[in-house]
């Protein structure tokens, strides 16, 4: 299909290794992997420890108190019985002795009695020595005896009472309580970090709420606005700074870009009308007759002069147009290298006269979503940037290639390029690159491409060539 010549300014040149233009993009959720770097789940993560420090602490305090009020009990038991058989038991006289142990009928208690050289003298023997004196200590009956608490004391005529406790049962409790111990801190560590996930999802959410509506504002939907609830939290304090911010913003770039565009709309008419009457100044008698004259030179100079501001007011309102626009009520599936041949066509007799060989390559079938009229326009600023700056004999290559889930539309030159540090600069209005003074152009033509390319929500990446520069739109492709 033909073509129309597209209506835009003078293209800039384009430098090596700008950085690239990202498409509008879509807010990022955070992953359940990322909750660990968020100031919500660390905090609740802190106070998650220090409840698991408690409840341990608490847990191991009351197992410590209960084994030892046990434990005190018996020897409590143990020291009694000892204290009342040691003075009531005589060498001539073991019925103390006789009658405690055929009272313990319970098999948790144990008596022995040595005489002074250490012999047993009466009851069990797995009580033998070695033993400390006066002293409760533990130990067991036998080699593989139950454990017990006793306590050995002297009598009057120098013989040895022991009595003892069997402390299995209390061995056995601590076991127990140990167990029941580790099973409820490990319940309580799980319960409570399960209690910490789930209290920061909440802050969590809110602020992927944040991130999606703060992605769009960074965007160019400053009408958006980060929510604001009636709790009045910290996150609603800073949602309304936020908001007024925005809103000062907002107030600002209107100002400034009505102001911009009022200066190019009212200047533009006037402009329009000095340039015809030197036209017609040009046409009077003396003037067209001697070309060469001073008057002529100054004249077509001037004309001249105002057809690069009006090329300028023409740039800005085409940007600000898009800039404003959100439209895609004209998009429709289009075959990218029949776009870029139709530019090729178009932009072919001007390289001929420069001397500039095109070159279009890529695979036919590939299909993207777009307007068809402003992406040509978007690619001939490129194509005429490109020739611009080529020297005589070099080649631009005009290159459609499918990447996965992408389609990539460059243009490649050989031209000289600029430095790497202005490399973002020639993106923004009215920002040429050093290596371009003394060129043709308005420094608007990137920015004009930048704009179309934002609102087809597709990408602009500039490389280096080596030498030269290679224009790149990256554009999703669409599957048939």
């Amino acid at each position: 299909m033909p073509h129309p010549k597209p209506v835009a300014p003078r293209p800039e040149p384009v430098a090596p290794r700008p950085e690239p233009v990202a498409p509008r993009p879509k807010p990022v959720a955070p992953r359940i992997v990322d909750l660990r770097h968020t100031s919500a789940f660390r905090l609740t993560a802190g106070l998650t420890g220090v409840f698991i420090v408690a409840v341990g602490a608490l847990l191991w305090l009351f197992y410590t108190l209960t084994m030892d009020e046990f434990t005190r009990r018996i020897d409590q038991t143990v020291v009694g019985k000892a204290h009342m058989l040691a003075e009531t038991t005589a060498m001539d006289h073991l019925a103390p002795i006789t009658t405690a142990m055929h009272d313990s009928t319970s098999g948790l208690e144990a008596i022995a009695v040595f005489d002074p050289q250490g012999h047993l003298i009466l009851g069990d023997p797995a009580l033998s020595r070695p033993f400390p004196m006066g002293r409760v200590f533990e130990r067991s009956r036998g080699p593989r005896g139950a454990p017990v608490r006793a306590l050995a004391l002297p009598t009057a005529d120098h013989m040895t009472v022991v009595v003892s406790r069997d402390v299995s049962p209390i061995v056995d409790l601590r076991a127990r309580m140990l167990t029941i111990t580790l099973v409820s801190g490990a319940g309580a560590v799980v319960f409570a970090l399960l209690a910490g996930i789930a209290l920061s999802r909440g802050p969590i959410a809110r602020i992927r709420r944040f991130q999606s509506v703060a992605t769009r504002i960074a965007m160019g939907e400053l009408q958006l606005r980060l929510a604001v609830t009636p709790r009045s939290d910290e996150f609603d304090m800073i949602a309304a700074i936020i908001n007024t911010m925005v809103e000062e913003i907002e107030r600002l770039l209107r100002q400034v870009k009505g102001a911009t565009d009022a200066i190019a709309h009212d200047l533009r008419t006037p402009l329009s009308h000095v340039r015809t009457r030197l036209e017609r100044l040009a046409l009077l008698p003396g003037i067209a007759d001697a070309p060469d004259s001073e008057a002529a030179k100054l004249l077509a100079g001037a004309r001249d002069e105002l057809d690069a501001a009006l090329d300028r007011f023409r740039a800005l309102l085409r940007i600000s147009e898009l800039e404003a626009s959100s439209r895609n009520a004209e998009f429709a599936p289009l075959d990218p290298l029949e776009m870029v041949e139709g530019v090729a066509e178009l932009y072919e007799p001007l390289a001929e006269e420069r001397g500039i060989v095109l070159r279009v390559a890529g695979p036919r079938g590939l299909c993207i979503q777009a307007d068809e009229r402003l992406l040509f326009e978007a690619v001939s600023n490129l194509v005429e940037n490109a020739i611009k700056f080529s020297p005589t004999g070099g080649t631009i290559r005009l290159c459609v290639a499918g990447r996965g889930d992408t389609v990539d539309m460059s243009v490649t030159d050989e031209g000289p390029g600029i430095p790497v540090d202005e490399h973002a600069l020639v993106l923004d209005r009215f920002q040429r690159g050093s290596g371009s003074a003394g060129a043709p152009g308005s420094g608007l033509g990137l920015s004009l491409v930048a704009a179309i390319v934002a609102l087809h929500n597709f990408a602009l990446r500039l490389d280096d060539a080596h030498p030269g520069l290679v224009a790149r739109i990256t554009a999703p492709l669409q599957r048939q």
